[in-house]
């Protein structure tokens, strides 16, 4: 009697997890590398790092692709009572300046958002979505994912 072939062998077993862990890999890489666009503006790897009391900082890249100079004025988000932009040192901004292809870096120890009166802790892999208001550019919604970040300026 000829031996059947086991379907689910050791070989089988590990194509199967290869080929479930690989996409998986691919799709959480994305999800941290995102981008998004709307008009002649985009908006590189939105992400916040987890929270332990009401406020929360939101760090990204934006870049403006058009010929004219654009300004971020304003943010809401249904997570938080504030939207704020911030100098480095905590000072309030009325706007980010984005001059045409110069991206403008948020992250931390320089420029970023802050998230005021959260209505829930941030853990690392939570995402909210978040508005942005540009002068020019009308307003871009995202999603922010949270996450560990580096502390270099």
């Amino acid at each position: 009697m000829v031996p059947l072939a086991r379907p689910y062998g050791k070989h089988a077993m590990k194509r199967r997890l290869v080929l479930t862990v690989l996409p998986s890999l691919v799709l959480a890489r994305s999800a941290l590398g995102q981008t998004f666009a709307f008009r002649n503006l985009a908006i590189d790897h939105p992400w916040a790092k987890p929270s332990v009391t009401e406020a929360a900082a939101v760090f990204m890249v934006l870049r403006n692709n058009g010929q004219r100079v654009d300004r971020l004025v304003s943010g809401s988000t249904p997570i938080a009572d504030k939207v704020i932009l911030r100098e480095f040192d905590g000072t309030p901004l009325e706007f980010f300046e984005l001059q045409p292809r110069k991206p403008v870096a948020l992250k931390p120890g320089r420029r970023y958002i802050a998230l005021r009166g959260l209505r829930r802790i941030l853990a690392v892999e939570d995402s909210f979505p978040l508005s942005l208001k540009f002068a020019e550019g009308g307003t871009i919604d995202l999603t922010v994912v949270v996450e560990e970040g580096t502390e270099e300026p």
